[in-house]
């Protein structure tokens, strides 16, 4: 039967795991999926301060990004962070939940036309602890990795894998130079401002 291990049979593991990963980029990121900006924490380039581990303000030091690398992802969710008065004033964090096919990050025998490999995300899926100081930019928010979670087991191997990511707020953006756009953003401004329903002139359009 074509579930079961059978020496020569035609539907091998491998081959059932990479029609499964080269269909969902075909048939989902390509047509309802979202692209990302994935910036690599560049450890060499960094300069931060000794005591405080954080960056300065000049151009030629701070934390220093590679990228970015432009991420096709099955799925984006965007969860607002609860907002809580308190004697510190108005704190929010957002979560950004991303759904990301294997084929990203593996390639090879999986790829097709429609694949976007990034051979620096080879070990993600594998050795998360190594991307926790990445940073994701999504919808005019900047974010980090936190947690990796495998999924669609076969076997001992996955097709794809979500990323859970907490909103870096703008507040601990300021001495960052490559992210210095994103650090006047504002969960309160203009409502119009961050509004999905806009036509390409700008002005509001029929939802």
């Amino acid at each position: 039967m074509r579930g079961e291990r059978v020496e020569g049979s035609r539907f091998t593991i491998n081959h059932e795991r990479g029609s499964i990963i080269r269909g969902t980029t075909k048939e989902v990121v390509r047509t309802v999926g979202y692209e990302l900006e994935w910036w690599l924490y560049d450890q060499e380039s960094t300069l931060v301060d000794p005591i405080y581990d954080v960056g300065n303000n000049s151009s030629s030091g701070g934390r220093r990004w590679r990228g970015p690398f432009h991420i096709p992802v099955i799925n984006a969710t965007l969860t607002q962070g609860m907002t809580v008065p308190s004697d510190r004033g108005f704190y929010n964090t957002d979560v950004l939940t991303i759904t990301i096919n294997m084929d990203v990050s593996e390639g090879s025998h999986m790829s097709t036309a429609d694949t976007i490999m990034i051979p620096e995300l080879r070990s993600l899926p594998t050795n998360p602890d190594a991307f926790l100081r990445d940073r994701i930019v999504f919808k005019n928010e900047v974010f980090s990795p936190r947690q990796v979670l495998p999924k669609g087991i076969i076997t001992n191997d996955y097709t794809l894998f979500s990323v859970v990511c907490y909103q870096v707020n703008p507040e601990e953006l300021v001495n960052d130079v490559q992210f210095a756009e994103y650090a006047s953003y504002s969960p309160f401004g203009a409502r119009e401002q961050y509004s999905f329903y806009e036509d390409p002139e700008g002005s509001p359009g029929d939802v």
